[in-house]
């Protein structure tokens, strides 16, 4: 059993301004901490922009989630997540975060999902930012980047040179491991400029060359001045 109607009469028993549904002309904004991120959508037949907030769905047993989703139809009800984090800088504690937030999003569009009677086929997972504190060249001393060797037993400044390696290394790895869905899901970074009191990336949706097995047949790059 499943809501009647057209998709975007489905999407009308989410709550006003949580979603937006977007042609392919049109540009996804995405805003939040200071971070602003355009969404060219050439390529995508129609897109469902969601707002998310993690009070809105209550009855899951983490309240943190990602800011925003953008869900790329493929036709026959079928849709591809593209969720994206936005954060002003990321550090280890920061990174920690996101990857729950990123997660606990995936989990709320499949309940979205079920509600408004569509499917969910592939996704990726986004984080747009400013100042990336995980980067090799942040840390003062690289040789402090290194994971320590030795016994179990190791100082808490030793923990937390391996946590931070452990954090940049998962950063960079280009996918996240999420629990809830038993899987690895892919991972990828936009950076954003500083322009006056705010960050700005432009990012454009291109279809994969070969989508493997599992893949979204789309993903989100980032659009070269020039």
């Amino acid at each position: 059993m499943r809501l009647p109607g057209t998709i975007e009469e489905r999407l009308a028993v989410i709550r006003a301004g949580r979603w937006k549904l977007l042609r392919a002309t049109e540009i996804a904004e995405l805003e939040d901490e200071g971070v602003r991120v355009s969404c060219s959508l050439a390529g995508a037949a129609s897109c469902v922009e969601l707002r998310l907030i993690p009070d809105d769905v209550q009855f899951l047993r983490e309240t943190t989630c990602a800011d925003f989703a953008l869900l790329l139809a493929r036709g026959d009800d079928a849709f591809e997540a593209h969720i994206v984090e936005l954060k002003r800088s990321v550090g280890t504690n920061t990174w920690e975060h996101v990857q729950k937030q990123l997660e606990w999003a995936a989990v709320r569009l499949l309940a979205i999902a079920g509600v408004v009677g569509i499917r969910i086929d592939g996704v990726v997972a986004y984080t747009a930012f400013c100042n990336d504190k995980l980067a090799r060249e942040s840390s003062t001393n690289p040789a402090s980047m290194k994971i320590p060797l030795g016994p179990s037993g190791i100082l808490a400044s030793d923990a937390n040179v391996r946590r931070r390696a452990e954090a940049r290394r998962s950063w960079e790895r280009g996918s996240i491991w999420m629990k809830a869905l038993g899987r690895d899901v892919e991972h990828r970074r936009i950076r954003a400029n500083e322009v006056g009191t705010t960050a700005a990336g432009h990012v454009a949706c291109r279809p994969r060359s070969s989508p493997a097995e599992g893949d979204t047949t789309w993903l989100f790059e980032p659009v070269v001045a020039g």
